[in-house]
């Protein structure tokens, strides 16, 4: 048997896959140009004392804005990281919530979790226990803790 049948029946059996985190399936590569800023640059001492600005997807901008709530399934709620940049010019990762069909996840109101690196590849996702206990403190407000 030669070498390049082999390899390349490995290749294709998926023996050398790529491991590099995934982009989100939730946030577009454009976002920019599709979410509406629901909330500007501030300072949130509950990530950090670093600077956030929040942006939302079509289907969650109007009922976030007008604290609306729950938020329907759908909604993408996405947070600029810009670390101690109080113009928020320059983005450090992303906190993103994704509100899922009812039942998905009871001990955090439905919302999936992800955390993004600066190219907005996935670092953690799903059910994210240290995430909806932080914000389980603002239930009443669909666990955002983010006013407009």
């Amino acid at each position: 048997m030669s070498v390049r049948p082999f390899a390349l029946t490995l290749f294709l059996c998926g023996c050398f896959q790529d491991n590099a985190p995934q982009h989100s399936d939730f946030l577009p590569l454009d976002y920019q140009n599709n979410f509406q800023t629901v909330r500007d640059c501030r300072l949130v001492a509950a990530h950090n004392n670093n600077y956030l600005k929040v942006l939302a997807n079509a289907i969650a901008a109007d009922p976030y804005t007008t604290a609306v709530y729950p938020l329907p399934e759908g909604s993408v709620v996405v947070a600029e990281h810009h670390g101690g940049d109080p113009a928020c010019g320059s983005v450090n990762g992303y906190y993103l919530m994704a509100k899922q069909q009812p039942g998905y996840y009871g001990g955090g109101d439905d919302w999936r979790w992800q955390e993004l690196d600066t190219n907005q590849r996935v670092v953690q996702d799903g059910k994210l226990q240290s995430c909806a206990s932080c914000h389980a403190t603002c239930a009443a407000s669909d666990y955002l803790c983010s006013p407009p």
